[in-house]
């Protein structure tokens, strides 16, 4: 058999076993969304009634109306849109699926066809308004601006912030848009989550959090003895309430959300929802205050976290390390086709950030082919791990005298067994440390995957931070997990080392 069959035939052994994972992986995304193409005109709310599922995106660190909290054991995102969102789904006569991710993701989500709308406090602009719907406003809120108190004589607006101030905001939100038009002379600081930027005003990083006034109620209760919450002054020209985000050119999907919309305000449910998260909130921070928090209580979201980090990295380290062979034998073949491929392949993924191609892969190839959000993950993962492993196994093998390629040809041994037999075996010495580093490079760079709403341990620890209000300790426990994780690995990686070694030497 040739080598370019050999080669194309490893390639679909590989397609072949991720498609498989995807079947088996899915359930286990946290918010896992049926995903699907872009809805052509008109047609998206019948493919809901069709699919018997409402998708709604949101993106939970947005309290008191979506957020993390703890139900009869589970995690489950609750809150007012939560509500609203049920509330729809239950008009059309479909079932709910909340798909969370960060908030900059959403909108691009629903262009890609992975969610239906988006209920997630967010508003008209211009902007948005030329590339997706929006229903009537459902919640009103003022502009405020939390602040420390020890600020508190000398902040009073948005016009008592002078140039050596910085201002905060969540990236991609109105409150972005507020800061750049009515503070332009004040430094910016845009952050995904808004309890990061909480912990950035606590430690001092930033000297004001531009937030809606319903949203900054529940972070002040959580920190009362430090923060205060203003009016910021803010001049509206549009609309500012907060409305359904739907793809363009829906108006059934459009009548009925505006439908339901209309009964929440007619009967007063988006207060009585309020009321509820804020109660929900309250004695949540009441239980904390009391009893201290409980740290050990939450080591279900953490264990959690840790699973789906440690499959995520397992299962990349094994399909790179295929993929990363087979690139290595691409590059080393004289056939200067296959290694022009492996090489331009190479050379375009070590050149693009990891976080693009696991957005490209999720919202783009994803949103084509029907692929699962963790299915594009660790596609992502892979390809990337890939082609830096090849890298570790082509120096490796030009590492080994050409005197034992000579050899082993001259006992009439062909280029591949003299590679499988000869070279590789020798070249593990030099590639074991720097694959090994790779391997632990992999735990940690999977963190990057939780922007498309994947629960490894960096998306619960931000449930974590999400529901304690605390932004150091659960960075600090996430800390010493992923050193835990890494620093075990390593140990275990030293000992093959020196075993291999010993047995080599």
């Amino acid at each position: 058999m040739s080598l370019m069959k050999k080669l194309s035939h490893c390639f679909l052994a590989v397609l072949l076993m991720l498609t498989t994972l995807s079947g088996l992986l899915a359930p286990q995304v946290y918010g896992e969304e049926g995903q699907g193409q872009a809805p052509s005109e008109n047609s998206l709310l019948q493919s809901i009634k069709d699919r018997g599922e409402l998708r709604m995106g949101v993106s939970p660190d947005y309290p008191p109306f979506e957020f993390i909290t703890m139900k009869d054991g589970q995690q489950t995102v609750a809150g007012a849109d939560i509500e609203l969102g049920q509330k729809i789904a239950d008009d059309l006569g479909v079932k709910l699926n909340v798909v969370t991710m960060e908030f900059s993701s959403l909108l691009s989500s629903m262009e890609a066809g992975n969610i239906d709308i988006i209920i997630s406090g967010m508003g008209y602009t211009e902007e948005r308004a030329k590339s997706v719907d929006f229903s009537d406003g459902y919640q009103n809120d003022e502009q405020a601006i939390i602040i420390r108190k020890d600020d508190a004589e000398k902040i009073h607006d948005k016009d008592s912030f002078t140039p050596d101030m910085t201002v905060g905001y969540q990236q991609g939100s109105i409150q972005e848009g507020l800061a750049n038009e009515q503070m332009a002379h004040v430094g910016k600081h845009a952050m995904q989550q808004l309890p990061d930027l909480i912990s950035a005003l606590l430690t001092g990083q930033i000297d004001g959090v531009i937030i809606d006034s319903g949203v900054g109620g529940a972070h002040v209760r959580a920190h009362e003895d430090a923060l205060e919450m203003i009016n910021g002054h803010f001049k509206l020209e549009d609309d500012n309430s907060k409305r359904v985000v739907m793809p363009k050119n829906q108006p059934d999907l459009q009548a009925a959300i505006n439908q339901s919309v209309q009964e929440v305000k007619d009967q007063g449910l988006m207060d009585q929802w309020l009321d509820e998260s804020y109660d929900l909130i309250i004695s949540e921070g009441q239980e904390q205050a009391e009893q201290g928090v409980d740290w050990l209580s939450y080591w279900p979201y953490y264990w959690n976290g840790i699973k789906m980090t440690l499959l995520i990295s397992a299962v990349s380290v094994v399909f790179g390390l295929t993929l990363g062979a087979i690139l290595a034998v691409m590059r080393l073949t004289e056939n200067k086709i296959l290694s022009g491929i492996a090489m331009a392949y190479v050379e375009f993924i070590r050149g693009t950030p990891l976080m693009i191609q696991v957005l490209f892969m999720f919202l783009g190839i994803g949103g084509l082919f029907n692929v699962p959000a963790l299915l594009s993950a660790l596609i992502a993962v892979s390809l990337n791990s890939g082609a830096y492993i090849s890298e570790i196994i082509r120096g490796g093998i030009q590492a080994v005298d050409k005197g034992q390629t000579e050899a082993a040809r001259s006992l009439g041994l062909d280029r591949l067994t003299t590679l499988k037999k000869v070279i590789f075996p020798q070249s593990l010495r030099s590639i074991w440390p720097a694959l090994g580093n790779e391997f632990v490079t992999l735990i940690k760079e999977s963190s990057i995957v939780s922007t498309i709403g994947i629960a490894e341990l960096t998306f619960q620890t931000r449930a974590v931070t999400s529901i304690t209000y605390q932004g150091i300790i659960p960075l600090l426990i996430s800390m010493v997990i992923y050193f835990i994780l890494t620093f075990t690995l390593t140990k275990v990686l030293n000992r093959w080392e020196k075993q291999m070694n010993a047995k080599y030497a």
